[in-house]
């Protein structure tokens, strides 16, 4: 371990403590994920019949350089402020007033950038769009602090309410918005509200308020930690969206070149929904479990349960959105998004991999390795550029061709360097690759194996409406993956539910 690893000389008690509420805080949060994601999905389904495609290809264009610029927001404190042990009120103010002064600079920033991309892009009605969605980078960085100083004390429950209520208020405001026809400014209108809200709850959960800052002395190792973090942070934020960014170029000119990043990007969304469904639970109690953590053997096993729940949620997600993403996007928005359904088919095999991946910023966050998680991020920049690149210069530049070509690229490097980076970072956190890997192969098996099935399923109803052909592959694949992974999915129950004996846990502690 790390001059930031935990000591080796905790009690078995205290570690058995800590690993009910890691069970808890995991809990919590994905019940109110689950929902959440619901809520999400009624929204966007509305949303889908009432906003045009084109609508969602402008806000598109505008978002990866919003979620690049965002990528700086808390400048990694708020990661330090979980990592960090024994903070002090006026290092807790330091850190905060840096992320008020960021969040302005990044507004301004976002502003200034609005009329470059609409003259780059040739779409002027980006700069009002870009101009008012600037004002999200400073809302998005005033409850920062607050929220991970609620998630250092494992307030998830209260956390979650939080975030429900922002989802369901934003929701509603932005559908009554798209039937007056306000266009893509519904879409802004949710943005500006569910971080509003967010605000207000965040700051009612956590009672500690800013006063004097420290001195830069005082903080200077927390900004150290945090500028790797953010380092990291910027590096997948370009990755991730640089293919979006690239279609914006490349067609963001014309009708048909943003009703295709209205594609594009929708199908993308409901991709990564799963990934951020199911890792933002555990990435939320991963970072301050494992920062809390007693000895290398405890470390260890832990890390090994975290990615395992990952790979028993996912694993069978990642196949099934495949076989069905194609469906999917009719289903949800009509048929005006059968061509989003094939874009996201081809996504749907990164869920897992994707997901794995991004967990590991909990991982070497916990280890103290911030610097070689940027390294590792940085790698992974190179190699999702080079696939976009790749897909770029190899054909054609029409909307429907480029947008396949991307799609299938960062699909393709994404399960590739998946097993490198995994690696990468087990051998930086120091625990064993084997050991974990053997955990993770049964449910990538049990997945596999339902994927046979539905993929059946599909053909032998391929007569039927697509409506009626998806709800028999998703409870065919359901019942399949309870009954050949059930080890797996009844280990993962008594996780969530924390049904572990005193006996289960000191296996896992002792």
């Amino acid at each position: 371990m790390t001059e930031s690893s935990p000591p080796e000389n905790g009690s078995p008690s205290v570690d058995a403590h800590l690993f009910r509420k890691a069970q808890r805080a995991t809990r919590l949060t994905m019940i109110g994920q689950i929902a959440g994601q619901l809520i999400s999905l009624l929204v966007l389904a509305e949303l889908y019949r009432r906003v045009d495609p084109v609508e969602f290809g402008l806000l598109g264009m505008f978002m990866p350089i919003l979620l690049l610029v965002r990528s700086f927001g808390s400048l990694g404190m708020d990661v330090a402020t979980v990592q960090k042990r024994n903070l002090t009120d006026q290092q807790t103010s330091t850190l905060f007033w840096y992320q008020i002064l960021t969040g302005i600079v990044l507004t301004a920033v976002l502003a200034l950038v609005s009329p470059l991309l609409a003259y780059w892009y040739e779409a002027e009605r980006l700069l009002p769009v870009g101009l008012a969605l600037s004002g999200t980078a400073l809302l998005y960085n005033s409850f920062s602090q607050h929220r991970s100083l609620a998630e250092k004390k494992l307030h998830f429950g209260s956390l979650t309410t939080v975030r429900l209520l922002s989802l369901l208020i934003s929701g509603v405001l932005a559908i009554a918005a798209a039937w007056l026809e306000y266009g893509v400014w519904a879409l802004v209108i949710q943005q500006y509200v569910e971080l509003l809200v967010l605000n207000i709850g965040y700051w009612l959960i956590e009672p500690w308020r800013p006063g004097k800052r420290s001195s830069f002395a005082e903080v200077r190792s927390l900004l150290h930690f945090s500028g790797f973090y953010t380092a990291s942070g910027v590096f997948f934020a370009i990755g991730q969206n640089l293919d979006k960014i690239l279609l914006g170029v490349l067609l963001g000119g014309t009708q048909t070149g943003r009703e295709w990043i209205g594609f594009y990007t929708q199908a993308y969304n409901q991709m990564i929904r799963p990934v951020y469904l199911l890792t933002a639970p555990v990435t939320s109690a991963m970072l301050p479990a494992l920062s809390h953590a007693h000895g290398h053997e405890v470390f260890t096993r832990l890390t090994g349960n975290f990615y395992r729940m990952v790979g028993i949620m996912l694993a069978p997600c990642s196949i099934g959105m495949f076989l069905v993403g194609e469906r999917l996007m009719p289903v949800l928005g009509g048929s005006d998004w059968i061509e989003s359904g094939q874009l996201l088919s081809m996504m749907g095999l990164m869920i897992l991999a994707q997901s794995w991946i991004n967990i590991c910023g909990s991982l070497m966050s916990a280890a103290g390795k911030a610097n070689m998680l940027a390294a590792g991020a940085l790698g992974t920049l190179v190699a999702l550029a080079t696939g976009c690149g790749v897909a770029v210069a190899s054909g054609e530049l029409e909307a429907p061709m480029i947008a396949q070509r991307l799609a299938l690229a960062i699909t393709a490097t994404t399960v590739l360097i998946c097993p490198f980076y995994l690696a990468f970072c087990f051998v930086q956190a120091d625990v064993s690759i084997q050991t974990i890997a053997w955990k993770l192969l049964p449910a990538l098996a049990a997945s596999l194996v339902m994927g046979v099935i539905v993929y059946g399923i599909g053909l032998a109803g391929a007569n039927l409406p697509d409506a009626l052909i998806l709800l028999l592959q998703i409870a065919a694949g359901v019942l399949a993956y309870l009954a050949i992974g059930y080890r797996e999915v009844h280990w993962l129950w008594r996780q969530l539910r924390g049904l572990n004996t005193e006996e289960e846990i000191h296996t896992v502690v002792d």
